[in-house]
């Protein structure tokens, strides 16, 4: 037998290949396969039947030798010309035939067909006929009867007396078997004293106890006295740098101005200059013609030798004057073309403008330091303020008023608020009974509240840490000198109304210490341990 599994749109049977013959028209046909909504039949005619087609026909289904046999309506639903196969669907099939497909072919997909008498039995089973007109009720005929309502009245009474005791008892059992109920416990967080950083002025604190700060909020500000004296000697170094700019902007306006006379006399100069040139020539000219002269008249013995030295040495101041005439024109012309920056009067440099902008500039450069340092120090002064180190809110002020504080002294008492712990004494038996990490209630009677809590520290003896040494020294079992840090899951609302200092008792879960029961519980991993583990396979 084959079983063929459609597609999700088109399953809405299990097609079976078990042998099942069809006869309509007279004629007797294997069906190729068969479900309880149809079956598909292979004709040997090229023109098929009629899709939408009726036709009555027997079904045959062969079991253990023996045919099942029950009449059938079949409609066409398809016909497949290539391959010769139609589909027929059955029409209006009665209850008894579809009990008979639907057991047939559900037993045979199982595995779990049986004989033939008990599938005969199975389909054929008798229904004996049932009225369905009621009863009539036979009330009036059965006697009355009352109810025990002592008999209640009492078992609820014992019951609630029995529960009642029970519950008692379990009550006991489970708090001091099971839990572990600490009163010497007390509401503990950070505290940290605001104080003084410098000798100064702290501004009017306007604060009052219980006033809520986020971590780096402002509290409250304070003048720095050795700033302020700074910020007053800088301020006069930037006064005089500003007169000295002021001196040498002037000066250079001034000295401006001095050069335009100065280029006016450089011009003058050079125009002298240049006439004392062309009259220093003509001198040359005129000492030249006498030397030729004399020189000639020497010759011929009409002219005194002393004449003629004379005149040469004439020649000679001539000469020498018309080339300091030059020079000094050339000096006077080198000087007109750089006049614009600086002025030379003969001697030494009157005026140079290119050094005063150089001492400007420093001028400059020396105001703008003093100013980015006034800036420094102004940054400083606006930082001199006292903000919140943590979340928490104020429980004492000290300085409430403006005045001097020296340092170190403390302004106000400043308290932990976003992560509040609890810690709870124990004696040195109850501490052996509590692990890191366990889970516990908080209950605080002033407020009426239970917070959870987790177990962060154990500590067992550090109050007996000896002095005068690094080791522990024991001293009492019976005294509470064990010490558990808890910390609390709390909300805003918890926040503001929990303070330090406030008893709270602290309720553990109770361990035992016995090393068999130890191992006993091992095989019994507790809810925390199921989700350690759950979370390590997850890794």
């Amino acid at each position: 037998m084959k079983i063929m599994r459609e597609k999700a749109s088109q399953r809405r049977h299990h097609r079976l290949n078990a042998p099942l013959t069809v006869l309509f028209k007279q004629q007797a046909y294997l069906v190729h396969d068969w479900s309880i909504g149809g079956l598909s039949v292979y004709i040997d005619s090229a023109k098929g039947p009629q899709v939408g087609k009726h036709f009555d026909a027997k079904l045959s289904l062969p079991f253990q030798g023996y045919d099942i046999q029950f009449d059938v309506e079949l409609s066409v639903v398809r016909f497949d010309k290539i391959a010769s196969l139609a589909g027929f669907e059955f029409v209006n099939l009665s209850e008894r035939s579809t009990d008979l497909l639907s057991y047939f072919s559900e037993e045979l997909i199982r595995g779990h067909m049986g004989s033939f008498e008990d599938s005969i039995c199975r389909i054929d089973v008798p229904v004996t006929p049932i009225s369905t007109q009621p009863t009539t009720s036979h009330i009036s005929e059965t006697p009355i009867r009352r109810l025990p309502f002592r008999t209640i009245f009492m078992t609820i009474i014992y019951v609630i007396f029995g529960l009642a005791i029970f519950g008692y008892l379990g009550i006991l059992f489970y708090s001091n078997f099971l839990r572990l109920e600490v009163t010497s416990s007390v509401i503990s967080t950070e505290m940290r004293t605001l104080k003084m950083p410098v000798d100064g002025i702290v501004n009017a604190v306007h604060l009052k106890i219980g006033d809520q700060f986020d971590s780096g909020q402002q509290i409250f500000g304070y003048a720095d006295a050795k700033l302020e004296k700074q910020i007053e000697q800088m301020n006069l170094n930037i006064s005089q740098a500003q007169k000295n700019l002021w001196r040498m902007k002037q000066k250079h306006n001034i000295e401006q101005q001095r050069m335009s006379l100065y280029q006016i006399v450089s011009r003058t100069d050079r125009s002298i200059t240049e006439a004392k040139l062309a009259a220093a020539r003509v001198v040359l000219s005129a000492a030249d013609a006498k030397v030729i002269r004399l020189q000639k008249l020497h010759l011929s013995n009409s002219a005194l030798h002393s004449s003629y030295e004379n005149a040469v040495a004439e020649q000679a101041e001539a000469a020498s004057r018309v080339k300091q005439t030059e020079l000094l024109l050339e000096k006077n012309t080198a000087m007109e073309a750089a006049s614009s920056r600086r002025y030379y009067n003969q001697i030494e440099f009157v005026t140079d403008l290119d050094l005063l902008t150089i001492d400007l500039e420093m001028a400059y450069n020396h105001l703008k330091v003093e100013l980015e340092k006034l800036d420094i120090l102004q940054d400083i002064k606006s930082n001199t303020i006292i903000k919140a180190p943590f979340r928490g809110r104020v429980t004492q002020v000290y300085h409430a008023s403006l005045g001097k504080v020296a340092k170190n002294e403390p302004i106000l008492l400043f308290e932990r608020s976003d992560q509040i712990s609890v810690t709870a004494f124990l004696t040195q038996k109850e501490i052996l009974q509590i692990s890191l990490n366990d889970t516990a209630n908080i209950y605080i009677p002033a407020i009426n509240k239970n917070i959870p809590a987790i177990v962060t520290r154990i500590d067992r003896n550090s109050l007996f840490l000896n002095n005068t040494s690094t080791h522990y020294v024991w001293r009492d079992d019976k005294a509470r000198s064990g010490a558990v840090i808890l910390t609390l899951n709390m909300t805003d609302i918890h926040e503001k109304t929990i303070n330090t200092g406030l008893p709270v008792v602290a309720i553990f879960n109770r361990k035992s210490t016995s090393n068999l029961w130890s191992s006993l519980s091992g095989f019994f991993p507790s809810k925390a341990d199921k989700i350690e583990l759950r979370d390590d396979a997850k890794i």
